[in-house]
């Protein structure tokens, strides 16, 4: 097809987001073009890019008409392949194989059980915020929010202390964003912590513990159990999403709450505010910016033509700044209710999972953040901070802070 309406920079390019996400050119594309066709190397009828909110909820929720296979991930060039066995992971199959899936993850992944770990991941944060306090200066990146999500989720799935740093280290390289690593890299990686997770699950089937792989081993729903391959394919998923997204939450709000003061001294004066203003900073700075479907027929996604079979893409992070459904959606309101933003998905059966521990983690940082750091300052210009190398992730690679004290 070449009937391409757009000529800005492509947005499967990781460069196009090396300075953070591009929200002119999404403010754009809502007005004049919200449903825009683009050309992509390894896809050659391209794809469409849904900016506005409501048509993301629309093709979210639709699961027969646009599904997920083979994966959700937008190419960033030509010979991109199933690296990491992404087509593997629960978030890549449609239903009903993904809702059985789905089911019997969530038996062991209850708000419930995730709220039983808030005092191992308060623990978590005092450790991480201690291990920096004498220093007086540090990456908030590198140094504390990369360490928060992996170990809340090692915690979560028992993982050993003494495996951890090789467990994160294969994290980093099987979806992480480092411009420097191979695709032969990341498939290495992938399949070394699929046979660690292997390993796990092989171990509990006859040692059950008191951790979530050995509860997924033996949960079981209308007759049906997952197979230690499910459950390995699991692990690879949340120990990557699940680091990812809490990561760039917890580094992109706290560098817009040191560049708001006002904001910033409300929140310490009173906490209660902080679930209210982490969806705010979950809306402002989403992380992860967008996830591709499938048209499977014919149909039409606000007033232009899919065909079935067309790839397209739900641009989170254009929708959450949507002037048709949030005042001002540029400003930060960190009272702003309702807040329908679409940060961890718009609906439909593949609504984030970790959601709940995205959140708990996200609240008991802050509150350290807020109330520990004294005089906490960022020693660099915002705009000159390296991001992410990633067309998926809003992320900074680095963030140079300091502080006077530490309670």
């Amino acid at each position: 097809m070449s009937t391409r309406t757009y000529d800005g920079p492509p947005l499967y390019d990781p460069a196009t987001y090396a300075h953070g996400f591009p929200y002119d050119i999404f403010r754009d594309l809502r007005d004049a073009d919200p449903v825009s066709h683009h050309d992509h190397p390894a896809w050659e009828r391209g794809y469409w890019a849904v900016t506005r909110h409501a048509d993301v909820q629309r093709v979210s929720r639709d699961w027969n008409g646009f599904q997920n296979a083979p994966n959700p991930f937008l190419p960033d060039r030509a010979d991109f392949g199933d690296e990491a066995g992404a087509s593997l992971l629960m978030i890549s199959l449609d239903p009903p194989e993904h809702t059985k899936l789905r089911k019997l993850i969530s038996s062991g992944f209850t708000p419930r059980r995730i709220n039983d770990l808030a005092a191992r991941v308060k623990a978590r944060v005092d450790a991480v915020i201690d291990s920096v306090a004498d220093r007086g200066e540090c990456d908030l990146v590198r140094d504390v929010a990369l360490w928060l999500p992996l170990h809340a989720i090692a915690d979560l799935v028992g993982v050993p202390e003494e495996d951890r740093k090789q467990v994160f280290e294969w994290t980093e390289l099987s979806f992480g964003f480092d411009a420097a690593t191979t695709p032969a890299q990341r498939t290495e990686a992938a399949q070394s912590m699929f046979a660690y997770a292997d390993a796990m699950c092989a171990q509990r089937a006859d040692d059950p513990r008191d951790d979530l792989m050995s509860v997924l081993l033996h949960a079981e729903m209308e007759g049906e159990r997952l197979t230690q391959m499910q459950l390995a394919v699991f692990f690879l998923l949340l120990q990557n999403a699940g680091s990812e997204t809490t990561r760039n939450l917890i580094t992109s709000g706290t560098l817009t709450l040191l560049e708001r003061p006002d904001d910033l001294a409300r929140l310490q004066t009173d906490l209660a505010l902080l679930p209210v203003a982490i969806e705010e900073l979950l809306r402002h700075a989403t992380p992860v910016m967008s996830f591709t479907r499938v048209a499977t027929r014919d149909t039409d996604v606000g007033g232009r033509a899919i065909a079935a079979g067309d790839h397209v893409l739900m641009v989170y992070a254009s929708a959450n700044r949507d002037e048709r459904a949030f005042e001002n959606p540029d400003d930060i309101d960190i009272t702003r209710e309702p807040n329908d933003h679409v940060a961890f998905g718009a609906g439909g059966p593949h609504f984030c999972l970790g959601s709940h521990l995205a959140r708990l983690e996200a609240r008991l940082m802050f509150e350290s953040i807020l109330t520990r750091f004294e005089g906490l300052e960022l020693t660099a210009d915002p705009a000159s901070l390296s991001r992410v190398n990633s067309n998926l992730i809003d992320g900074l690679a680095e963030m140079p802070v300091r502080w006077s004290a530490v309670r």
